[in-house]
């Protein structure tokens, strides 16, 4: 299996993923606004919000985390995401088959 291919099934599967990838292209960001930020950036293409629940938020970032797609730092109490390097190819396979 080539790069391509296991790019391919990771956006299959984790399509809305790809606005979580988004938000943190440019800087790692708390969890609590990271809800904001995906948000924001889905309802400007679908009219609608991604994440309605804390459980969905949590869900969501459990997935990409264990895909490898995001990094977690602790804060205190808090976690702060960042993008991984993964994540980063992932954002430029999606680019490329968009284009």
């Amino acid at each position: 299996m080539n790069n391509h291919e296991v790019f391919h099934i990771l956006h299959e599967r984790l399509k809305e993923g790809v606005y979580f990838l988004a938000a943190l292209e440019n800087q790692p960001i708390l969890k609590d606004k990271l809800k904001d930020e995906v948000n924001s950036l889905y309802r400007s293409f679908n009219n609608r919000d991604l994440i309605n629940s804390r459980h969905t938020l949590d869900t969501w970032t459990a997935r990409l985390e264990g895909a490898g797609l995001v990094d977690v730092q602790e804060v205190g109490r808090a976690r702060m995401y960042s993008i991984s390097d993964l994540g980063r190819e992932m954002i430029e396979h999606v680019q490329a088959q968009n284009s």
